[in-house]
């Protein structure tokens, strides 16, 4: 049977991001994980997902020179035969591993998609990642001891509440043609790209508002994403279709 979940990542452990074993950085590096996905059609079934893995200094703000970014990546997409669940599970490894060990947890309007997740949940499968941030999500001004800070970039910047994330690029001068959510007709490496984009975009939009990261000169997202991915994009490029089980 075909695989029902394609992974696409930079890290060398995905199960494990936080841990010696992550590419490309290691061990007890302050981290701001950003999460995104994407849904299909009218039944709300997962399409796509994606975290980014952005190291921090606790100390002081770093400066982006526009022209490279060391981040991890992992982008999540559905193929045939799938069980929609698998996406679902994944994400909730990710939340459980994000909510203790990264430094702030960060989405854009990410509420909507923690309720569509806890809907997955049944009595012979929890959530427990998906549920715990879902309520911590719901009460972000108070930070828990020993989690994660949670930061919504669509209604925590201090602005009026911005869901559109192109015009929050826009204002703060991250430049991309790629970061509207990708769609169900988009190939594999166009897809990958577009979500690694999204969220590397609500990733530095997280990381200025904590003031961790900071530019002068506006942000070429689309240059960023194919420096750090362009070995993966090929690959998805190239590889032949998934052929469903009979």
């Amino acid at each position: 049977m075909a695989a029902v979940m394609r992974s696409t990542s930079n890290i060398a452990r995905q199960t494990t991001p936080f841990g010696a074993g992550q590419r490309p950085f290691g061990k007890d590096r302050p981290i701001l994980a950003t999460l995104a996905m994407g849904w299909t059609g009218d039944v709300h079934l997962p399409a796509w997902a994606c975290a980014v893995y952005l190291t921090t200094v606790s100390t002081r703000t770093l400066s982006l020179d526009g022209r490279h970014l060391n981040f991890g990546f992992e982008v999540l997409s559905r193929q045939e035969p799938d069980s929609q669940t698998e996406i679902v599970h994944r994400l909730d490894n990710i939340l459980v591993a994000c909510r203790r060990q990264a430094k702030t947890l960060a989405g854009h309007n990410l509420d909507p998609d923690l309720a569509r997740l806890a809907s997955f949940a049944s009595d012979q499968r929890r959530l427990p990642g998906v549920d715990t941030v879902r309520q911590h999500w719901a009460n972000r001004s108070v930070k828990g001891r020993g989690t994660a800070r949670m930061l919504d970039t669509a209604h925590d910047l201090g602005q009026a509440q911005e869901t559109d994330l192109i015009a929050t690029c826009d204002r703060v001068a991250l430049k991309s043609g790629s970061i509207a959510a990708p769609d169900g007709r988009a190939s594999p490496a166009d897809m990958a790209r577009r979500a690694l984009t999204r969220t590397l975009a609500i990733a530095l939009i997280a990381a200025r508002a904590a003031g961790r990261y900071d530019w002068t000169s506006p942000i070429d997202l689309d240059e960023l994403v194919l420096s750090a991915a362009w070995d993966q994009f090929d690959e998805l490029a190239t590889a032949p279709p998934s052929v469903p089980a009979p």
